[in-house]
């Protein structure tokens, strides 16, 4: 599994902190005993590998069991609170889009919660593979300005579809929402027919264990702000826009879009309801 940060700002944070507990003499393991309750190896690692951004009670802890000054650690954590670069940037940065795709297999891989909403897109990992290559078909000038070659786009839907497997993996928890505005506008060269069929992959997975899909329909008032985000253990939002992703890690922010996650999942269709709902759309689509 790739361990590459989320951030550059907490890769340097991850690195200071384990650079630490290395002159302290203890391994990941003996660290996380010598923190005591809510602390595991796991743990210790995501934050050293600046896949996890730690809190400040965390800082806190970690310095004072080295012996360290925890005030330029915590000015360090703050300013990793949001990190923005471009797609082109992203992409360079991770020697290329296949890679970039590995590192968000790698960032859901390291998440023991995963939550998102796509008020008017399917989200990826419920996308079949007729709906990614259909969609990819509508911006073939972005792709060219972020540096997304024609001849890569068979490998990202690869990509794609094997980060999938992760839903059917034990010891995580999904969760999905999207409105009615998502089962029924076709991006690119999507046809009815493939619509369809997305629409029956998605009844499919409502009811999948360790998953809850939900869907906002037209005639309910929405809760939230109809603009995508995503949830990685209630500590980290990522937002994709055209101009890039946007990363946000303080605690104020991912406090609000968790409440406004939890609001959606209240007023959506969940599990059987949702599934019938799907198919009922798909069933009033006309050719």
């Amino acid at each position: 599994m790739s361990e590459r940060p989320v951030s550059r700002s907490l890769g340097e944070l991850g690195a200071r902190l384990r650079n630490m507990r290395e002159r302290a003499g203890a391994t990941g393991a003996e660290f996380a005993e010598l923190l005591g309750d809510g602390w595991r190896q796991s743990k210790i690692s995501k934050i050293e590998t600046g896949r996890q951004l730690p809190t400040h009670a965390d800082i806190e802890a970690w310095s004072a069991a080295t012996g360290s000054d925890p005030a330029p650690l915590i000015e360090l954590r703050d300013r990793a609170a949001i990190d923005y670069r471009s797609h082109k940037d992203r992409i360079q940065q991770a020697g290329g889009v296949l890679e970039l795709h590995d590192n968000l297999t790698a960032l859901i891989e390291s998440s023991t919660f995963v939550a998102e909403f796509w008020p008017a897109l399917v989200p990826g990992l419920l996308q079949t593979a007729t709906y990614m290559r259909d969609m990819d078909t509508a911006s073939p000038a972005e792709d060219a300005e972020d540096g997304t070659p024609p001849e890569t786009h068979g490998g990202i839907v690869a990509a794609k579809i094997r980060r999938q497997a992760l839903l059917h993996e034990p010891g995580r928890q999904f969760v999905h929402v999207v409105t009615e505005a998502a089962l029924r506008l076709r991006i690119g060269t999507i046809s009815v027919t493939s619509m369809r069929a997305q629409l029956t992959h998605l009844a499919e997975l409502a009811t999948l264990p360790g998953h809850t899909f939900g869907v906002i329909p037209f005639t309910t008032p929405c809760p939230a702000p109809p603009a995508n985000f995503a949830i990685y253990d209630r500590a980290l939002v990522r937002i994709e826009t055209a101009g890039g992703v946007l990363q946000l890690t303080d605690d104020r922010s991912v406090a609000r879009y968790s409440r406004w996650l939890d609001l959606l999942v209240d007023a959506a269709l969940t599990g059987k309801a949702a599934a019938d709902f799907c198919l009922r759309v798909a069933s009033s689509m006309e050719d």
